[in-house]
């Protein structure tokens, strides 16, 4: 019984995978020219960095965008692996359908990092084992194993609600944008916004079977879940920043500016509809959870 579950796995995640598979994953990068959309990061012209600075500095922040979200959607493969049986509002098909999409997403972009930078990503290195500034630890082990679920699906649903907007963000000056790169980023948002509907799902599930008062503590505690998540991230950065100045150097004032350099514009658009959707729910909380976001993006400095 339990290698039939094994082969229906690995049918379902062949399946999901074949869409991925039709991406242009043979031809070369293009060398000596941007890669990723800068706007969407920060405004890089006040960095005044050489053009072959600004190059270097653009693929580390499409391999930034790369690692963030392979961590981050290693959140949902392990709580649902672990933990699916408590995720009673949806059917066990479509759990295995959300793990198997999560997977080939993390690979997706493990081997987009691979032919962004073949000498920082090796292919004998998966998405678990390969990433250079965004490490798995214990403390991600606890987020997993200790998040209540109503917390823990409003965290996915408001990352998941920035995957959305990252085509939109990337589009704004598609001529930066290398083809392979946005379609990987564009095919995962299509395949993240069912997975939206599924957080919904559970929430309002959640919301009907407990008690107002335990649906509204899980509600809050996403904020501290939210922080903890932010500071990884940060944490992550900060590798970054650390081998930009040891591959082309920088100034003082070019890595105050890159380490206080704030939220993306796809993630200021998610938390932004995020806000606006949790806020039109019967959530108990949300509506205070949608206030502290949107404080919280009053606050942001600009791009």
């Amino acid at each position: 019984m339990q290698s039939e579950q094994v082969d229906g796995h690995g049918r379902l995640y062949d399946l999901v995978r074949r869409r991925w598979d039709k991406l242009d994953w043979k031809s070369p990068l293009p060398s000596g020219k941007l890669v990723v959309t800068e706007a969407h990061y920060m405004n890089v012209d006040r960095l005044r960095l050489t053009e072959s600075a600004r190059q270097q500095l653009n693929r580390l922040f499409a391999c930034f965008t790369c690692e963030l979200f392979i961590h981050f959607e290693r959140y949902v493969i392990e709580f649902l692996e672990q933990r699916g049986q408590e995720v009673t509002a949806i059917p066990q098909p479509a759990i295995d359908r959300f793990v198997a999409e999560e997977k080939v997403h993390s690979e997706a972009f493990y081997r987009l990092l691979c032919k962004l930078r073949p000498d920082l990503y090796s292919e004998r290195h998966s998405a678990t084992t390969g990433l250079r500034f965004m490490h798995w630890n214990l403390k991600d082990e606890l987020v997993v194993a200790l998040s209540p679920v109503g917390s823990f699906f409003l965290l996915a649903w408001l990352f998941e609600e920035i995957t959305l907007f990252v085509p939109i963000a990337l589009d704004q000056h598609p001529e930066q944008c290398v083809p392979l790169l946005a379609e990987v980023m564009r095919l995962h948002a299509k395949e993240e916004q069912p997975h939206v509907a599924l957080d919904t799902r559970v929430l309002l599930h959640k919301s009907r079977e407990q008690s107002w008062l335990l649906t509204s503590a899980e509600t809050l505690l996403t904020l501290p879940l939210l922080a903890y998540a932010d500071g990884r991230a940060k944490t992550g950065w900060l590798q970054v920043l650390a081998l930009a100045e040891t591959e082309f150097g920088l100034t003082p004032l070019q890595r105050h500016l890159l380490l206080h350099r704030g939220p993306s514009q796809s993630d200021r658009m998610g938390m932004a509809s995020f806000a606006d959707k949790v806020d039109k729910t019967s959530i108990p909380a949300a509506s205070f959870l949608a206030w502290i976001l949107r404080l919280q993006l009053r606050s942001l400095a600009p791009l």
